[in-house]
């Protein structure tokens, strides 16, 4: 079985080294000379190599789990110095499709491999046996990808993906990826929630009612929603949420808000988001969000509500 050497221990790759290892999946960990994660890496008893040795070179499959804006400076750095035919997986599309590494580096054979989860979910739901999904491109390899589909379904089986793998492009799950984020799932969805708590609480209900009105239920709903599907889930409610999701259809889906959902998706169609990510100052941009939600009530309650000790 071909080995799989994972580049960089964040959240993502840490979830991916428990689940490969409790699956007897063979991998190791690749890390910076001064990277502070050697430590961890060996107190959990995974093999470890340093990027740019000459043992590091000697594997034939690798996975990028470092942060997009870090691919480019690793692949300029080292990607020359792989072996011809050596296989890249990116866990998400969108560095290759921004940087074009199947130009510079066409001795290579660059494959997308993405995980639709995050890092903690990836680890919860392979110990649960939940669902979780996946996508896949061999679009930049021209040669025969049988042995190569039959290690990536094993090692995606080891990793406890049970939806999939579905076949894709590299710039489709680019633009589905940013999109997903852009208009629902880390905009849309939290920034709704706490308007939603701060206008109940500001009315007189409280707090703590209104945390679990508005942000606590997403996550039973969500599953609902992903359970029974969207004519199963709109089955499942009450009456009242049935009219009143109605109403609230009618309401906030109004045209200007359509236009601009579809914007979101012309904008990173034409690359002009990534012109934004690369004027963006990612740090300043967090401290801001930080401060934002830090001082903000639904916060407060949060953290009220999670410190307590179950009785």
């Amino acid at each position: 079985m071909m080995r799989l050497t994972i580049i960089g221990f964040g959240n993502q790759a840490q979830a991916w080294a428990q689940n490969l290892s409790d699956s007897a999946f063979p991998f190791r960990v690749a890390l910076q000379p001064d990277s502070a994660s050697f430590d961890k890496v060996v107190r959990l008893g995974f093999e470890t190599v340093e990027i740019g040795t000459k043992e590091f070179f000697e594997d034939r499959a690798y996975v990028l789990l470092t942060p997009d804006h870090t691919h480019h400076s690793f692949m300029m750095s080292y990607g020359h110095q792989f072996t011809e035919s050596s296989v890249i997986l990116y866990n998400h599309g969108f560095s290759l499709t921004k940087n074009k590494f199947q130009d510079h580096f066409p001795h290579l054979k660059h494959v997308l491999f993405a995980v639709k989860a995050i890092g903690s979910e990836i680890r919860k739901q392979y110990l649960v046996k939940g669902q979780m999904g996946a996508v896949y491109s061999f679009e930049y390899i021209k040669s025969e990808t049988t042995n190569l589909e039959n290690w990536l379904q094993k090692m995606s089986e080891a990793l406890g993906i049970n939806m999939g793998l579905f076949k894709t492009t590299f710039e489709h799950e680019t633009q589905a990826d940013l999109y997903s984020e852009q208009g629902l799932l880390c905009s849309l969805i939290p920034y709704t929630a706490g308007e939603m708590f701060k206008h109940l609480v500001d009315s007189g209900v409280e707090p703590e009612l209104a945390y679990l009105e508005c942000w606590h239920e997403m996550k039973l709903i969500a599953n609902a929603m992903v359970d029974k599907g969207p004519e199963g889930f709109f089955d499942l409610i009450s009456p009242n949420a049935l009219v009143g999701s109605e109403k609230g259809y009618q309401r906030l889906f109004t045209p200007e808000f359509k236009s601009n959902l579809k914007s979101l998706l012309t904008e990173i169609q034409d690359n002009k988001f990534n012109d934004e990510l690369d004027n963006a100052d990612v740090e300043g941009l967090r401290k801001t969000i930080r401060e934002r939600w830090s001082s903000a009530p639904l916060m407060k309650t949060f953290h009220a509500i999670n410190s307590k000790e179950p009785k």
